[in-house]
């Protein structure tokens, strides 16, 4: 009986015993930790590469080339991955509105985290690069102008504050009792001719419409009493010069234009992709010449303008986050 007694009190395998049970869980909590590390450095690795190849995408990217952009983002990948561990990670990639964005996921493997049956560890990244770009022409088709004033539209680019007009379209009022009363005349270039203007160097452009009242071009006056218009030159100062002038750039007269059917906001000053979109398409463009009450706007000079970008320089290509 005392035998039987003692060995019941005999605690000498415990040790043993509790080590056998808990060595499962130990062994998945320190392969969690090592598995963990593991993932995380896979995990660095693939943000470096994705990193590098939004940036190498973004270098190139102009608006309308998502295809050479994301091909020389998988090129880039490829490089910095190796071949096999490109093609063993899904590669997301997409270029709009400046962005382009290359998105990795993949699996990391594990070692003692496999007593556990988990095999590999799932592991992502994104890497957003911002591909600042320049227009470097503008097409414009003057499809519509009408009005009893004479009215100039240029494109100016300003740099080390000086500017330089790059293009204008005119109109010149002819009749005064055409379109309704509203007025017709002819325009430069012609309506339905496109016209491409170099746009050159610059820091920064605006558009700007210039109103002469009696319907002709500076140092031309209106001789007529009726309703034709008819311009001839003068040296008399108050030809001179225009009326008045509107500006994308002021904050003042910038909601005389529409941009896509939508009246730019009073105090606003707009960016250039605004004015000038590097997408590809043409955008419709309306300026009211100041003629209206401002409750009653009456766009009267309409045409569509459609650029062509290219990626500022390098050194402005940066990574979002």
């Amino acid at each position: 009986m005392k035998k039987f007694t003692k060995f019941l009190k005999d605690r000498s395998g415990a040790t043993a015993v509790t080590f056998g049970l808990l060595l499962v869980p130990l062994l998945g909590m320190t392969g969690l930790a090592v598995d963990y590390s593991l993932a995380s450095n896979e995990r660095s690795k693939l943000q470096n590469a994705a990193d590098s190849a939004a940036l190498a995408g973004a270098s190139i990217y102009i608006g309308t080339n998502s295809a050479q952009a994301e091909a020389r983002a998988r090129a880039y990948l490829k490089a910095n991955l190796g071949e096999q561990a490109a093609n063993a990670v899904t590669i997301n990639f997409k270029a709009d509105n400046q962005l382009v964005t290359v998105s990795l996921n993949g699996l990391s493997g594990t070692t003692f985290m496999r007593v556990l049956n988990k095999n590999s560890v799932p592991i992502g990244v994104t890497a957003t690069a911002l591909a600042p770009l320049k227009p470097t022409t503008a097409t414009i088709t003057i499809d519509k102008v009408t009005g009893y004033w004479f009215k100039r539209i240029s494109i100016v680019g300003v740099k080390d504050g000086k500017e330089t007009v790059v293009g204008t379209i005119a109109y010149t009022a002819k009749d005064h009792s055409g379109e309704g009363g509203r007025g017709t005349g002819t325009t430069v270039p012609g309506l339905d001719s496109p016209v491409t203007f170099q746009l050159g160097d610059y820091k920064t452009l605006y558009l700007k419409m210039e109103v002469k009242t009696d319907g002709c071009d500076i140092g031309y006056r209106n001789t007529s009493t009726g309703n034709t218009v008819t311009c001839k030159a003068s040296s008399n100062s108050a030809y001179a010069g225009y009326n008045s002038t509107l500006r994308t750039d002021d904050p003042l007269t910038v909601n005389n234009l529409f941009v896509d059917d939508v009246r730019l906001p009073k105090g606003s000053t707009p960016p250039v992709l605004d004015l000038l979109s590097c997408d590809g398409a043409d955008h419709k463009h309306a300026w009211e010449d100041g003629g209206s009450a401002d409750n009653v706007i009456q766009p009267d000079f309409f045409y569509r303008i459609k650029s062509s970008c290219k990626a500022v320089d390098n050194e402005n290509v940066r990574l979002t986050h």
